[in-house]
């Protein structure tokens, strides 16, 4: 009798470890439709805004948006000090990106000629973003694509290099 309990609850404990993971991927998937439902809705609200020629968080969303990427918010990152403003991140896939927004672009080029162009780190540090990282500058915004498919980087690259647009 004893046995035949003790099996059973081994089964049970097997089926429930099955469970487990199928159950937090379910809950995991939920939330991200939540956080791109979050940004899409943001994006769509942006468009009665007009840009003054600069870069915005809800514009930058709405480039990413348009563009079919589908961000999703970050909100655990926090901003490089030696960037000198927040940071906006996002994960867009397999790829992560990690914008930054200077009041003109006078202030981002000011910024970057601190930097190491290769590291995007002041000089003798490692660089946050790893060896393999993509750099997009326009205008007031200074990008690190981090990640994901040649085609991918790409795609950020394009919606983010056609700029803000017109007032």
């Amino acid at each position: 009798m004893f046995g035949l309990l003790a099996a059973g609850m081994v089964a049970g404990v097997g089926t429930l470890s099955c469970v487990d993971p199928e159950a937090r991927r379910a809950r995991e998937a939920e939330e991200s439709r939540a956080r791109i439902a979050t940004e899409s809705a943001r994006a769509t609200a942006t468009t009665d805004v007009a840009s003054a020629g600069v870069w915005t968080d809800a514009l930058l969303v709405k480039r990413l948006v348009d563009a079919g990427l589908a961000p999703q918010r970050r909100d655990s990152v926090r901003a490089q000090p030696w960037m000198g403003v927040p940071v906006h991140p996002y994960r867009l896939g397999a790829s992560s990106i990690d914008a930054y927004i200077f009041a003109d672009s006078t202030a981002r080029l000011a910024r970057l000629a601190l930097l190491d162009r290769v590291t995007l780190a002041p000089a003798g540090q490692a660089s946050p973003w790893g060896a393999s990282h993509d750099l997009i500058e326009n205008g007031n915004l200074l990008a690190i694509v981090v990640g994901g498919t040649d085609r991918q980087r790409d795609r950020i690259a394009t919606a983010l290099a056609a700029g803000v647009g017109a007032p």
